[in-house]
């Protein structure tokens, strides 16, 4: 990202915590100043850099997990970089340019680098003085930009390549002195799993924030204060603005002057209004706006999603008729459903709190008369599994009625991993779905989908004929996709800290999985010796072979198109150990993504057996409709709930989880499964970050870091 100067991140300075970090935050006694620290020690930036940083600096570029902001800097020396800028921080500097009318060109801070080296100081000495801790009153901007360095080195394992780059430094206290440079493509690959990458700007995940970027209609949120968090590219083409124009700004800035007044008034309100927006050449444009506010679960405001359409229902069509229909008012109430399930989902103790904070916040919107969250099934015995706005009776009888359809729209959801909409209510011949009748016109199932795994529908009515078109669904399927990963998330994170777990087997004969159908091909047996996640959503198979030779398997896996990669570790002689870089759907695949850790499987004969790990409290049948739903073959063998100890090697191997990293975790375990360790080793280090999608020095990175800790754990563990 540009040409790094002589500027090394190691001198005998003041040594921040987190906590250290906070507490000089906390001591900015003005916007400014604050600003000042975090661009130090959150982006990394140079006093002289700082003073040259100019509005039109910024950019941003989009990639397929985040939205990332840049800043190109200068020295004035002639050395140009490119620093990484959290979204915050980038919001918090908009604001500061639009209160104080910086041009984009112009200077955003108009000081010396020397002043902004004393205010910082100056914020510190407050901080040692308000902590009573001396060493705060040493920090300087470089203790601030060494800080940075040290959280991305350590805190989110980025490659020290990558932290040199955004840092600016030529070397990192002597690691890598000879490192080759990185493009601006590794740079922003590597950051895009970090806290510092930009999400959804408050949507949630960035599937949703795509869908709402799709949107034909301009839309616009604002925070409480009337400030704007995000706008997609709707609302920039019906104003002739710039996304970097907008977001930070007052919303009231967007309308045409006369309507100013009557534009804040609005931010304010929810419902239906006509306005006119002011356009970026001096026009108007006038447009209809549909807008809903967000609360919290105390019921306070936490922010407005407005929807702005013209009057022929495009965001940018040329008619100015008038009309009293609402044609965007549904796709600000499913925004801020979409908002409002991003404020629960984090908290939630459990699947079935989870599903039920879901239900609950989207049943409480206009938009949607009841919200029901079944199970996923290859077949058509699926039952509700939470619901609201709907009695008991009514939403069992929904799911059962809509299944035995000839062509059961939830099975389609699943089938499709798309959003279907039926235009009425069924008649389940008891008459318990007669008042939905009456008063639902539409009914939408949802899939919730993380990566090839569903893990059940959401079923949403509204009492309009018209509803759910496609924006809306567009958003949903977002919504779909959040609940789905939040639901994996929440049943890895209690499988993790169980004191007992359910263990379960299961038997698949399917032949669209590559490890069964090569089995069958080449009466090869394949028994499962470590699981690795691998680059993007793939899984590393490490498998000991029997019964066939490796090149008839690796030939055969060079043609499969889920097969990314795959090679020899090792010949035993009557065995072989092979690693499958597998990127489409496995059973195994299946099960994590269900909340599961996958002890073993052997595949003999073209028919896998595979026992998997989950929660004690899981619903056995959800798991096998979910495996289900991709291998109708799918049988479960056996179950049973056993015991961790915590005194045991299990326990010790949970609380070393617990210090290591993903990636330091995924590096390890890849490392010990492809014979790294061993003498000769089965692979070189290069082999093994190809493996696992990393550049060689990011591997040996993580792998000193992992063993590490391991070593610390065994011997703090010995001297106990």
């Amino acid at each position: 990202m540009g040409a790094a100067r002589t500027d090394a991140a190691t001198h005998d300075g003041v040594t921040l915590r987190e906590e250290d970090y906070r507490a000089i935050r906390r001591c900015a006694e003005t916007y400014r100043e604050s600003l000042f620290v975090r661009l130090c020690g959150e982006a990394g930036l140079r006093p002289a850099e700082i003073s040259r940083v100019t509005p039109a600096s910024f950019s941003q570029r989009t990639t397929r997990n985040a939205r990332h902001h840049l800043l190109a800097l200068s020295d004035g020396d002639g050395g140009d970089r490119t620093a990484y800028v959290p979204v915050d921080v980038r919001s918090a500097v908009d604001r500061y340019v639009n209160e104080h009318g910086v041009g984009d060109d112009e200077p955003v801070f108009d000081l010396t680098p020397r002043r902004v080296q004393m205010i910082v100081s100056e914020v510190s000495d407050r901080a040692a003085e308000a902590t009573g801790d001396a060493r705060l009153g040493d920090v300087s901007s470089r203790d601030l930009r060494r800080y940075y360095g040290r959280r991305l080195l350590h805190g989110e394992g980025v490659d020290p390549r990558v932290v040199m780059a955004v840092g600016g430094w030529d070397h990192l206290d002597g690691l890598l002195p000879d490192t080759e440079s990185v493009d601006a493509g590794a740079i922003l690959g590597a950051l895009e799993g970090t806290s510092l990458a930009d999400g959804p700007g408050g949507l949630g995940g960035c599937d949703v924030e795509r869908a709402v970027d799709q949107a034909g209609s301009g839309v616009l949120v604002t925070d409480p204060d009337g400030r704007i968090e995000y706008a997609n590219d709707g609302f920039a083409a019906l104003t002739g603005r710039t996304l970097d124009d907008l977001v930070g700004r007052d919303a009231a800035v967007t309308y045409a002057s006369e309507d100013d007044a009557r534009a804040r008034a609005h931010e304010d309100e929810d419902g239906d209004s006509w306005v006119r927006l002011g356009r970026a050449d001096g026009g108007e444009v006038r447009a209809f706006r549909s807008a809903t506010t967000v609360v919290d679960d105390r019921g306070a405001p936490v922010g407005t999603v407005a929807v702005f359409a013209r009057p022929d229902g495009s965001a940018a069509g040329a008619s100015e008729e008038a009309t009293t229909e609402r044609p965007n008012g549904r796709l600000a109430d499913a925004i801020a459903s979409l908002r409002s399930v991003n404020e629960v989902l984090p908290s939630a103790a459990d699947r079935g709190e989870a599903e039920r904070r879901v239900c609950e916040r989207l049943a409480a919107n206009d938009a949607y008369r009841f919200a029901i969250v079944t199970g996923a099934s290859g077949d058509r015995h699926v039952e509700p599994r939470t619901w609201a706005g709907v009695d008991d009776d009514a939403a069992r009888a929904l799911v059962s009625a809509t299944a035995g359809l000839d062509d059961p729209p939830g099975q389609t959801a699943i089938a499709t991993d798309q959003v279907v909409v039926r235009t009425d209510v069924p008649d389940d011949g008891n008459g318990r779905l007669d008042g939905l009748r009456d008063t639902v016109a539409s009914v939408a199932f949802v899939p919730l989908t993380y990566g090839e795994t569903t893990h059940g529908l959401l079923v949403l009515g509204s009492e309009g004929s018209d509803t759910f078109g496609s924006d809306e669904r567009e958003v949903l399927a977002g919504l779909g996709w959040q609940v789905g990963q939040a639901v994996t998330d929440i049943e890895r994170k209690k499988l993790l800290l169980a004191d007992s777990v359910l263990e379960l087997e299961f038997r698949v004969r399917d032949e669209d999985a590559f490890l069964i159908d090569a089995s069958r091909r080449f009466d090869a047996t394949f028994e499962l010796e470590g699981l690795v996640p691998g680059e993007g959503q793939s899984l590393l198979y490490f498998v000991t072979m029997t019964g066939a030779s490796p090149d008839e398997a690796l030939t055969y896996a060079a043609d499969v198109a889920d097969v990314e990669n795959a090679r020899l570790i090792r010949d035993y002689g009557e065995g072989y150990l092979l690693e499958f870089s597998i990127g489409g759907e496995e059973p195994a695949t299946t099960l994590i993504e269900l909340g599961g850790h996958v002890n073993e499987f052997v595949i003999e004969g073209g028919v896998q057996r595979i026992e998997a790990e989950f929660t004690a409290k899981t619903d056995v049948r959800a798991v096998l409709s979910g495996l289900e739903s991709s291998y109708r073959t799918a049988e479960l063998l056996s179950k049973q709930e056993v015991e961790r100890s915590v005194q045991t090697a299990d326990g010790f191997r949970r609380s070393l989880e617990d210090d290591l990293t993903d990636k330091q975790q995924s590096v390890l375990t890849a490392a010990y499964h492809a014979a790294y360790f061993e003498w000769p080793r089965g692979s070189t280090a290069e082999e093994l970050a190809d493996s696992i999608g990393v550049s060689s020095p990011t591997l040996h990175n993580h792998l000193r870091k992992a063993q590490q800790k391991l070593l610390t754990a065994f011997f703090d563990e010995a001297e106990r």
